[in-house]
Parts: structure tokens; C-alpha cells; sequence
């Protein structure tokens, strides 16, 4: 009884494997060799080639008004200046983060909304 049971669940098992197939499609099986992959690699090379060489030309896109370019460009002069961001997370002092971290407990504790069942699993920082 308890090897009937064994197979039963072993065959269960192998039931739910996906097939060579879904493996092929995932590219985790590969079922062609090395002479058949080159020459599927070519083929799509060549259908890539094909679709590049027959894009439209820039005048094409320009008539079809699906692009646009403006007669008149604007330049003008800028200076240069400091890109560097502010920082100010750098310059907060140990009691201002037990503060922020005071402050967001109690919210999570109190004003944030979250399921009954899922309360156990809010992540509160140390204080």
C-alpha cells in the first residue's frame, strides 16, 4: 500500500513537469544541435538585414508626417554651474533619524492601513 502510494505521488509529480516542449520555448532545453542553431542564427540575421534595408528614408517619414523637424533653432548661452544634488540625508544628526524612525513606527502602528492577518507581518524599525 504505502509503495502504491509512493508511485501514485511520484507519478503525480511527473505529470506536472512541463514538457520537452515548454522547455524548448523557455530556452532551457536545447533540442537542436549546433549545426541547426546556425543556421537559425543566419536565418535571422538575414530576416533583420532584410527588415533594416527596407526602412523608410527620413524624406518618407517627413511626407507621412510621422516625423518633424523645425525650421528655426533656438541656441542660447549658459553658464555653468554645480549639478552635484543636495544631500541632506548626510547631515542629519543620530537623534533627528530615531526621530524619523519614532515618527514612522507610530504611523505604521496607528494610521497605516493594513489587513488584520496581515498586521504580523509590518516591519517596524529600531528605535
Amino acid at each position: 500500500m504505502i509503495l502504491y502510494v509512493a508511485l501514485l505521488s511520484i507519478y503525480r509529480r511527473l505529470s506536472q513537469r512541463p514538457t520537452a516542449e515548454e522547455l524548448e520555448q523557455r530556452n532551457i532545453l536545447q533540442a537542436k544541435n549546433e549545426a541547426d542553431r546556425r543556421l537559425e542564427r543566419c536565418e535571422i540575421k538575414r530576416r533583420l538585414t532584410r527588415k533594416l534595408s527596407q526602412r523608410p528614408t527620413v524624406a518618407e517619414l517627413q511626407a507621412r508626417k510621422i516625423l518633424r523637424f523645425h525650421e528655426y533653432v533656438e541656441c542660447t548661452h549658459a553658464h555653468d554651474y554645480d549639478r552635484r544634488a543636495d544631500k541632506p540625508w548626510t547631515k542629519l544628526t543620530p537623534a533627528d533619524k530615531a526621530a524619523i524612525r519614532k515618527e514612522l513606527n507610530e504611523f505604521k502602528s496607528s494610521e497605516m492601513e493594513v489587513h488584520e492577518e496581515s498586521r504580523i507581518y509590518t516591519r517596524f524599525h529600531r528605535p
